[in-house]
Order: C-alpha cells, then sequence, then structure tokens
C-alpha cells in the first residue's frame, strides 16, 4: 500500500511540476508574442510617405516624417507599441467604462467619473489642427488592426479586445489629468465636515493658510451639512487608486539664465511628481518633421510632447494648485426632487441617463441631475425641503490645450513660447521656459474663476446667486515673470502672487519647505552647472526637520527614559537633516512626526474623517508645521482624557510611540533602523492591485530615501505610512547651450509589455540618481540604434 501511494504521489508532483512548466512556457509565449515588430518595413493605408521610426539604446522612438499628418500618425503607431493597453485603461478610466471589462466592484467608479462631466466636455480644436487627432488616432488604429493577434499580454488576460481609437479619446485621458490636478473634488467637502465636526477654530489651524495670507470666511451655511456622508470621498479614493495622477499631484521646476549659469545660457529642470506606477506615466519621443523637432515626454493616449525642447526652446511645467472646483447647497423641493431653487423661482433640473455596462452581470441603469453649477453630486435630504450639493468645474466649460501643446513643439523663442501659453487654460500649470538666446521666463496657465463671493474653500449656497463664477482670468492678468535680475525662476506648487494680487487663486498650496529649499540652492553658489542641477533633484534635505528636531531632542532629555530614549536623543543630535535610506534620525523623525498628527487630531476627527483629512495631503503638513512654530492649538488637547494636553505632551507620547512601534518592528538594534526598511516603494500595476497578479506584474519594493517635504519628492500617504507611491514621474534637464547634452530619465522603461528588454531598463538609473542623455541630433541617434522601423504607404 505504501508502495502504491509512493507511486500516486511522485505521479501528482510530475503533474504538478510539468503543469507549471508548460504555464510558465505559455507566460513567455504569450510574452513574447505580444511585443511589437520595431526593426524592418511595414507597410499602412493612410500614409502620404514613408516615415522612419528609430529605437535608441532606451527604446526610445525618434519618429522622421515628411510631413506633419504623417508625423502624428507614426506618434500614434508608436506609442500604441509601447503602452497600448495602458491608453486603453486611462480612456476607460475617463469614460467610465471599467466595468466592462473589471466587472461589478468597478461599477462606483464609473458611477462616479460619469457624474464629473455629464454636463459634456469642450471638444473645441481649431480646424486646422483637426488633422493631429485624426492622425494620431489613425495611427493607434493601425497599430491595433495590425496587431490583433499579438495583442498585450493584459488583453489576453482580460479576454477582449479594445475598440478602434477616436479622434477624441484624448478628451477622455484629459478629464482623469484634470481630476487628478484638482485638489478641491478631495479638500473641499472634507473641510467642511471637519468644519461640522470641531467648529472654526480648529478647521482654522487645520486648514492654515499660506504664510502671509488673509483668513478665509466661513459661509454660515455650510455649518449645516449634518446630512453629509463620506460616499463621495470613498469613490474619489478608488478613482485615485486607479488613476495615477494624485489629487493635488505636485512637482518641481526651476530655470536659471546664463548670468546664473556656467555655460553662459539658460539650463531648466522640472520633475513632475506623479504616482510611481507601473508602466511609467509619461513616455518618451523625439519627433521630426519639416517645422518640428521636439523632445520630451507624452501622456500616453495623447498626440503632443507634454514637456521636452525643440531646438530653440525649452519647458517645464508644476500645478498651480487652483482651486478650480467649487461646491453648491442646493436647495431641493419638496414636491418635485427635480427641481432646486434659484433666487425667486425653482428651476428644473436636466436629466442625463447613463447605461453602465457590467461583465459577468447585469447593467447598472443610472441618472445624473444637473443644476446651473453641474451635476448633483451628494444628495443630502437635511433640511424640510432636502438639500443637495452640485458642483461647478472648469473643465467641462474650457478647451483643452491641444493647440498650445501644437505650437509650442514649434516655437522659436520665448515670445512665440507666450504665444502659445496663451492658449492653455487647463489642466491648471505653471510653466518656466527659456530660449537658445539667453531669455528666461514663467507664466502661470490656469483656469482661474473670478468668483463673486468667497474663496471656494467651503460649499456655498447655491440659491442666492451671490457665490456665481464671473468668468475667468485672462491670461496677460495671470502671474508672470521674464527675465528677473535675479537670475532664475522656481515653483514648486508654492503660492505665486502675494497679497496684493486682485484675483483669488488657492489656498493648496504645497507647503513652503521645497520652494525655500530650491531658493536656497540656486542662491549658494554664483553660477551653476547641469551637475549641480542634478544634485537638486536628488536633494533630501528636509527643513520641517531642521526645525521640529531640536524641540524633539528636548523633549527626549526632559520627558523620556530608558536606553532607547537616551539613544534616539543622541542619534537625532548628530543627524543631518537628510532623508536618506540609510538614516537612521530620518526614520525616527518620520515616525514621530506622522505619529503627531494622529495624536493631535484623531481624536477629535474619528477614524474615517481622520483619514480622509489625511487624504488632503498639502493640508496636514502646513497644519503641523504652523502649530507648532505658535507652540500651542486647542487640536493638541486630547479630549478622551481629563487633562489639558499640551504639544509637549503630544510630541512626548508620539516619540515614546515611535521608539516602541519601531522597536516591535525592526528589532531591538538601533543602528538597523533606518528610513529604507520602512520607506519602500514599489511601482504598482492596475492589474496588479489583486493577489496573485502582483507577482506578475509590480516591481519593488525598494528602499527610498527622501520624503513628502523634500525636493527628491518620494510621497507617502499619511493615511497609509510609510509606503510611498507618489514622486518624480521623469526627471529632465535641459542645457541650452548644448541641447545634445540635456538629460532625462523615467522610473521604469519606455515599454509597458513585460517581455521587453525595456520594461525595466530605467530602473536602476531612476533609483540611483541616473539619467540617459536626450539624443536629439541625427548623428547621435543614429549612432545609438538599436532598431529601425519603416511605415511605408501602399504603392
Amino acid at each position: 500500500m505504501r508502495k502504491w501511494l509512493l507511486i500516486v504521489a511522485v505521479i501528482v508532483t510530475v503533474a504538478i511540476v510539468a503543469a507549471a512548466g508548460l504555464g510558465y512556457l505559455w507566460f513567455r509565449h504569450a510574452l513574447g508574442k505580444s511585443l511589437p515588430e520595431v526593426s524592418g518595413e511595414i507597410t499602412l493605408p493612410g500614409l502620404r510617405q514613408g516615415v522612419e521610426i528609430i529605437r535608441d539604446d532606451y527604446g526610445v522612438p525618434h519618429i522622421y516624417a515628411g510631413n506633419e499628418p504623417d508625423l502624428y500618425f507614426a506618434l500614434g503607431y508608436a506609442m500604441a507599441q509601447d503602452r497600448l493597453w495602458q491608453m486603453e485603461f486611462y480612456r476607460r478610466l475617463g469614460e467610465g467604462r471599467l466595468a466592462e471589462v473589471l466587472g461589478r466592484e468597478l461599477v462606483k467608479v464609473d458611477r462616479y467619473v460619469r457624474t464629473l462631466s455629464a454636463a459634456g466636455a469642450n471638444r473645441e480644436i481649431p480646424e486646422e489642427l483637426a488633422f493631429v487627432f485624426e492622425s494620431f488616432a489613425e495611427g493607434v488604429n493601425a497599430y491595433i488592426d495590425t496587431h490583433r493577434d499579438r495583442l498585450p499580454f493584459e488583453f489576453r488576460l482580460l479576454r477582449y479586445s479594445p475598440e478602434p481609437w477616436k479622434a477624441d479619446d484624448y478628451l477622455s485621458i484629459m478629464k482623469v489629468v484634470n481630476w487628478g490636478l484638482s485638489s478641491g473634488w478631495r479638500v473641499d467637502l472634507t473641510a467642511a465636515r471637519i468644519l461640522e465636526k470641531v467648529g472654526e477654530e480648529r478647521l482654522r489651524d487645520a486648514f492654515p493658510v499660506w504664510p502671509g495670507d488673509a483668513p478665509f470666511v466661513v459661509p454660515s451655511e455650510t455649518k449645516a451639512l449634518s446630512g453629509f456622508s463620506s460616499h463621495g470621498s470613498e469613490a474619489a479614493r478608488l478613482v485615485e487608486g486607479l488613476m495615477g495622477f494624485p489629487i493635488g499631484a505636485a512637482s518641481n521646476n526651476w530655470v536659471v539664465s546664463g548670468k546664473k549659469s556656467v555655460t553662459g545660457r539658460p539650463i531648466l529642470a522640472n520633475d513632475p511628481h506623479l504616482e510611481l506606477t507601473n508602466p511609467s506615466l509619461f513616455w518618451e519621443v523625439h519627433l521630426v518633421c519639416p517645422g518640428i523637432d521636439v523632445s520630451g515626454v507624452a501622456i500616453p493616449g495623447t498626440p503632443g510632447v507634454s514637456l521636452g525642447h525643440n531646438r530653440h526652446v525649452a519647458w517645464g511645467i508644476t500645478n498651480v494648485m487652483v482651486d478650480d472646483v467649487d461646491f453648491y447647497i442646493e436647495k431641493i423641493n419638496p414636491r418635485d426632487p427635480r427641481q432646486y431653487w434659484y433666487k425667486d423661482h425653482w428651476e428644473k433640473m436636466r436629466v442625463v441617463k447613463e447605461t453602465i455596462r457590467v461583465r459577468g452581470g447585469k447593467p447598472v441603469e443610472m441618472e445624473i441631475l444637473l443644476t446651473r453649477h453641474g451635476p448633483i453630486i451628494q444628495d443630502l435630504r437635511g433640511g424640510p425641503a432636502g438639500r443637495a450639493i452640485s458642483a461647478r468645474w472648469s473643465f467641462p466649460e474650457l478647451p483643452q490645450p491641444a493647440e498650445a501643446t501644437y505650437l509650442l513643439a514649434k516655437a522659436g523663442n520665448v515670445a512665440e513660447v507666450q504665444e502659445a501659453l496663451s492658449l492653455w487654460t487647463t489642466p491648471g500649470q505653471n510653466f518656466v521656459f527659456a530660449d537658445t538666446g539667453g531669455n528666461i521666463g514663467y507664466w502661470c496657465c490656469a483656469a482661474i474663476p473670478i468668483r463673486s463671493k468667497g474663496d471656494g474653500l467651503l460649499p456655498v449656497p447655491g440659491w442666492t446667486g451671490e457665490y456665481e463664477w464671473k468668468g475667468y482670468v485672462p491670461f496677460e492678468e495671470k502671474p508672470h515673470l521674464i527675465n528677473p535680475e535675479t537670475g532664475f525662476i522656481a515653483t514648486a506648487n508654492n503660492r505665486v502672487a502675494g497679497k496684493d494680487y486682485p484675483y483669488f487663486i488657492s489656498r493648496y498650496w504645497e507647503p513652503a519647505d521645497r520652494v525655500t529649499r530650491i531658493h536656497q540652492m540656486l542662491t549658494t553658489k554664483g553660477k551653476l552647472s547641469v551637475e549641480d542641477f542634478k544634485r537638486m533633484q536628488q536633494d533630501v534635505y528636509c527643513l520641517s526637520a531642521s526645525e521640529m528636531v531640536p524641540k524633539m531632542v528636548e523633549v527626549l532629555e526632559r520627558r523620556l527614559t530608558g536606553r532607547e530614549a537616551r539613544r534616539a536623543r543622541d542619534i537625532l543630535s548628530r543627524w543631518d537633516f537628510r532623508m536618506t535610506k540609510e538614516s537612521v534620525g530620518a526614520c525616527l523623525f518620520e515616525v514621530t512626526y506622522r505619529k503627531m498628527m494622529e495624536n493631535t487630531f484623531k481624536d477629535e476627527l474619528g477614524d474615517a474623517l481622520f483619514r480622509d483629512y489625511l487624504e488632503t495631503a498639502s493640508f496636514p503638513p502646513r497644519a503641523m508645521r504652523k502649530m507648532f512654530e505658535k507652540g500651542s492649538s486647542a487640536w493638541f488637547d486630547d479630549v478622551g482624557t481629563p487633562e489639558k494636553e499640551t504639544m509637549e505632551d503630544i510630541l512626548a507620547r508620539s516619540l515614546a510611540q515611535t521608539l516602541s512601534e519601531l522597536k516591535g518592528s525592526l528589532g531591538s538594534d538601533m543602528d538597523r533602523w533606518t528610513w529604507g526598511r520602512i520607506h519602500r516603494l514599489t511601482f504598482e500595476h492596475v492589474l496588479g492591485k489583486k493577489k496573485p497578479l502582483n507577482w506578475i506584474f509590480n516591481l519593488g519594493p525598494f528602499p527610498l530615501g527622501g520624503n513628502n517635504l523634500t525636493v527628491n519628492v518620494s510621497r507617502y500617504p499619511y493615511a497609509n505610512p510609510y509606503a510611498p507611491n507618489v514622486g518624480p514621474s521623469v526627471r529632465m534637464i535641459v542645457d541650452l547651450s548644448g541641447l545634445d547634452r540635456s538629460l532625462r530619465v523615467l522610473p521604469t522603461g519606455e515599454s509597458g509589455h513585460l517581455g521587453s528588454k525595456h520594461y525595466k531598463d530605467q530602473l536602476g538609473l531612476y533609483l540611483g540618481g541616473g539619467y540617459h542623455p536626450d539624443w536629439t541630433g541625427r548623428k547621435a541617434v543614429e549612432e545609438h540604434s538599436r532598431a529601425v522601423l519603416v511605415l511605408k504607404p501602399p504603392s
């Protein structure tokens, strides 16, 4: 009997191993089959002339065409070669059609996204530029049509094929981008709930204004939102987790003129801070045809270079953090729930009916109600006549930057950059730019609403007519700067205009740490080089730590006893305030800092609202800094104890918790309590959010330095410490004295195909602070050519 059992066991084991081996072989075959052809010749209808696509050492396509329609056709084709699944996913996310392919759990996301733009979108494109989007779509479709049996692995895994690409599909992707860059969707309603919970005094401390700014005014009607729920926050959290554009996404850019440069010509740097996903959110490309020679990065699914340079000018972007969404409390007719009061009459809501198709389930029918302000996003049902909240957002009202992007690629100097930017309204971006003639400049390019009343932070009464928008700030009146005497310009999502500026822009500014540190580094040396710019982009000095740690050391000395406390005091006393992954001081500081947030706010807010507050991103660290500087706040008192706690009590409690937690998770050897052991980055694929697919699609985890406040940002969600998920989505340095010496790096790689050698070939460079050359001269491109694909029209 034992012999037979042994034989059966051997047979079963062999069968399992064989099945696993066959599964692995199938997996490798599927990956290999999905790889695009990047060498040879392909005949494609729709082309006028031949197009050459040269792939360099890192798989970056250099596209050479004889005319613009062919150039954008080839752009669509090459982008689909590398990122078709990513393009398809963002298109479906923006259309609210994920449940069709991913199932019922995505219905909530689809419902929310469809509601955002139920009023429609501005599809305005100059007639003479329609060919850009038509040619791009034709190129994408040419790839889909010729590769039906060789689609990316994700399509095979989910068992479906992409629909044809349409000329205006980029709008769905731009909706995702605009929503992700608009902080108001997460901040305003959370602020209203905090006001309801704790009152005005604590609200002002939790949502501090920029240093030197005027205090905000709380509309009296905002204080009666007792029926409000967190349903909208839950949906927003799901969308944000899928999109790769975290709410209020931050960035750095700076430029120096020849007077501050060792070369005598401008140098420009940019590193947009977006979600660190796999594949990367940006895609590199170099486009060449008569009148165009531009290199940079594009958002997959959109036909243009978002940031980069041509042969004459360079530009970089950061989020303006403009407040471009307002929430209105609507009075609902108790006799007709589809009517709302405005001034002196009931107005009828427009009804939009939608059907959400669900994979493996029945379709879901939904109705979206539209007011003059925008869609109803939340029923309150609090008063006798009922209440609801509607949202007005700039995205549906204004054109996307199609013409601006097209003209930027062709700009010959700073004056022509300004002409292009005059057509850019959304998404809101701070542009810094320079030209080979030595000029530098800055322009705030955002849709800045002109409000009749209020500052947009809190929901306002919609029935009075007092809080309507009166249009948008004209281009020439937006903050700007050309050739300043300082010889440099820098933005880091900071406030961009002084108190005397006549228009209200926002209260969503990021903490001042990054922009202050950038200014320090720009002014320390008389003249700066590309090497200096590299060091600046890698800088992990934390200004807030330099201000707070001395007090932490003092509290450790006076309030805590024991070996760990003494050792922590010694480590922090000697720490240089640099958030390196090897630093123990960085780990002690950051964990204590996060504990202080919890011990300060959570007792008053409760678990759910505390989480929502942490997800407002910029406000918790701004609040902590201001309260720390002041030394007192009503928030410091723990409402769960009879004593009245002070800031020092909260700090002592937080330090004690830090020592206990780190000892429990990292062991008793404090030399091993390094920041990189708990601060670990995983590049997550959208399908890698589900186990066991994370083993297939995700990259990491990798120990990482930096934190939410350093110039080299590695931002973790304060609600989910300490796993960073936001950082530089591309690093770029452009030397205007020799554009071929410019540098760039992506976080992972150019290709989205698991089986491609360019899937993660930039990962080591990125994590190690390296760059690859941005080859743009034809000779350099040919020297680094690794594949050449010729696209030919039919004979």
